[in-house]
């Protein structure tokens, strides 16, 4: 007779649910089958094909018989310094090779930031309406939420009044997303700079998570064009979107 094991799982699962995007998506799948007309507004996935060179390159290199080992952690000196020549060809920002850490995808950039910087009750500002992960990693982590509202009134922006008046004495991360998800609002300079002001201010790290800066966007902006804001900010940016490449991982 085949033995049955009971094995009780993590307390920290217990306080966690199914990925909200994961909800979602079964919910429109099963609302189509039904035959219902739904408009999806939710993940963001690129419905135009990388550039043709870009194919066409990795078409070549795939044939390389030395290429398909493993990678080392931080990145290959190739990409790293591509990517800094790209911030400096389009953001007009200089990174030293050091300031640049190639990822598998933003949610792992969201991950280790948190791991980094939130110890169990730290506190972690978070834009109501935002993406999910923001609150996710953060219950994983059993830090402490503290949501601020992003209203059509305001412009989908911060609140700087509103967010003074809040506690934030043990605040050490505020997440920001500019252009917004999903309300698609853009940033400004002169938002950026209040915000760099802002962390300065607090000692709060801002974390930018820049995924759609060349979505619809004659104009991308990255807050690591402030003065100061290498000091206090962190900025996530995606080629999934930027170029069509969110089946991709580099």
């Amino acid at each position: 007779m085949k033995r049955s094991y009971i094995i009780e799982q993590a307390n920290q699962l217990k306080s966690i649910s199914e990925y909200y995007l994961s909800v979602k998506l079964q919910e429109i799948a099963k609302m189509t089958e039904e035959g219902e007309r739904v408009i999806n507004l939710g993940v963001g996935n690129p419905d135009l094909p990388p550039s043709e060179y870009v194919v066409d390159e990795l078409c070549k290199v795939a044939s390389h018989s030395d290429i398909h080992g493993y990678q080392p952690c931080t990145g290959i000196p190739e990409l790293i310094e591509a990517y800094a020549s790209w911030y400096k060809r389009f953001y007009d920002v200089k990174l030293s090779t050091s300031e640049v850490l190639p990822l598998s995808g933003s949610k792992e950039g969201i991950m280790q930031i948190s791991l980094a910087f939130l110890n169990v009750g730290d506190g972690v500002l978070i834009p109501n309406p935002g993406h999910p992960s923001y609150t996710s990693v953060s219950k994983l982590l059993n830090a402490t939420i503290l949501p601020y509202d992003l209203v059509e009134s305001n412009n989908w922006l911060p609140d700087f009044e509103a967010l003074e008046k809040m506690d934030l004495s043990g605040v050490k991360l505020m997440w920001v997303n500019y252009p917004n998800m999903p309300t698609g609002a853009n940033a400004s300079t002169e938002l950026f700079e209040k915000l760099v002001a802002f962390g300065e201010k607090h000692s709060i790290v801002i974390c930018h998570d820049n995924s759609y800066s060349f979505i619809l966007n004659n104009k991308p902006l990255s807050i690591l064009q402030v003065k100061g804001a290498k000091d206090i900010c962190i900025e996530l940016n995606s080629m999934s979107n930027s170029h069509n490449m969110a089946g991709w991982r580099m």
